[in-house]
């Protein structure tokens, strides 16, 4: 069996020029380095704001980190997309083979999301920021039809996401993920006001 390449710091050099959204009709290609950024940044506002108490440290760094390099294995293996994904989960019965891969290739990425998950609150936290950045990216750069469809559905995916959340933790204000969501989308930005002022 051939030896399997682990991600190193020039792969992750590329992240700046390695798109996603390969599957969905775009105005401009978004980069993985764009997307861990604004993931990142949503993670960090969230794990601040929805928490009844203040979040360890130690805790929203893990979250930061990991929302940092979420997506670094597709710097070897490309953007997969979501329906492929599922699909393969479904048909491989509990052995995943892009876990597997990913493993393989990034077991760092995949110690880090073990610890995450061992708080489910801390996982929907991160999901919740991954939608975002997706919902947001689509709604901004979108093209078509299919384009609508997809943001539809990621949608209807955050908002369960948010009961999920709810479901298992209820003492957070979940409620702050839609209202920043609803904000992303409709709020006007202060650059605007800035450039016309006089």
């Amino acid at each position: 069996m051939p030896t399997i390449p682990k991600i190193n710091l020039q792969d992750i050099s590329r992240s700046g020029h390695v798109t996603r959204w390969h599957s969905v009709r775009t105005l401009r290609n978004q980069t993985l380095a764009e997307h861990h950024y604004m993931v990142s940044m949503f993670v960090n506002k969230m794990a601040k704001e929805i928490p009844a108490d203040p979040m360890s440290d130690s805790e929203r760094l893990l979250l930061i980190e990991y929302a940092m390099w979420h997506d670094t294995p597709e710097l070897l293996m490309g953007d997969l997309a979501s329906p492929l994904k599922r699909r393969i989960e479904e048909i491989s019965k509990g052995e995943n083979p892009i876990e597997i891969i990913e493993n393989e290739i990034a077991p760092w990425l995949t110690n880090l999301k073990d610890k995450i998950k061992k708080k489910p609150e801390l996982y929907i936290i991160f999901k919740l920021a991954d939608m975002m950045d997706a919902i947001i990216f689509i709604f901004q750069e979108g093209v078509g039809e299919h384009s609508k469809v997809v943001r539809k559905n990621l949608e209807e995916a955050f908002h369960k996401k948010v009961r999920s959340g709810e479901m298992i933790k209820p003492s957070y204000n979940w409620k702050i993920a839609e209202s920043m969501l609803h904000d992303l989308l409709h709020a006007t930005t202060n650059q605007l006001e800035f450039e016309i002022k006089e």
